[in-house]
């Protein structure tokens, strides 16, 4: 069978977007055997710092403590890095720079997979953190899309998922996203993107007009792992 690289996958950002992310690599792996999936090391380090306290409030930075998870990954074999968080991947540079293997871009990867969709207008379901830094809003601009973003009361929405979802209420926390995507600001969009893999666990069978950036994370790593 053709050989693939080995996944070193950085978890714990957070905890249940990691399993959701590593059983969506499992799910979307084209295999009839044990033998035919990727070799993936998950370190999941609950020493990383909180990413949102960091890019909104002037916390530590988490960049050394997720440069050391990947440089034990590296370590233990990985061939490439899997970083399952659109926040985190504000990081990407400052890790990858610290490390001899590659670190799987997620905003190219989301970006490419919307242009191909046909998708214009996405509405962008995202954490303070990223709205913050603006990363994916330039990506997508820079394509020619036009992304939609809910207005401060249906954001605070979209960041208390995040919050029931890291606090364990994922119940509350799936309640709550279904009055997000219903909301009439993600209706101005041409599609719904769910912009955190935090998200991702909360609906399990998207329709064909919501896209998660989990799966076409999933994906693109799956890809690049092929050799």
């Amino acid at each position: 069978m053709p050989r693939q690289q080995t996944i070193g996958l950085i978890g714990g950002l957070g905890p249940l977007a990691c399993a959701r992310f590593y059983s969506r690599l499992v799910e979307l792996t084209d295999a009839d055997t044990d033998a035919a999936h990727p070799e993936v090391i998950l370190l999941s380090s609950p020493a990383v710092p909180s990413r949102l306290d960091h890019l909104l409030h002037g916390g530590p930075s988490p960049a050394p403590a997720l440069r050391e998870v990947a440089r034990r990954l590296q370590a233990a074999g990985a061939e490439l890095i899997a970083l399952p968080s659109l926040t985190s991947q504000t990081y990407r540079c400052e890790i990858a720079a610290a490390l001899d293997i590659p670190v799987v871009g997620m905003l190219t990867a989301l970006t490419r997979h919307l242009h191909a969709a046909g998708v214009r207008r996405p509405a962008l379901a995202v954490t303070d953190g990223t709205r913050q830094v603006g990363h994916l809003h330039g990506a997508l601009t820079a394509e020619g899309l036009h992304p939609v973003l809910p207005g401060p009361q249906d954001q605070e929405r979209v960041q208390e998922c995040v919050h029931l979802v890291k606090s364990g209420q994922v119940d509350a926390a799936r309640e709550l996203f279904r009055s997000v995507i219903g909301a009439p600001w993600a209706s101005a969009g041409d599609a719904f993107v769910i912009g955190c893999t935090d998200l991702s666990p909360l609906i399990t069978e998207p329709p064909p007009h919501i896209h998660d950036v989990g799966d076409i994370y999933a994906r693109a790593v799956l890809a690049y792992a092929a050799v």
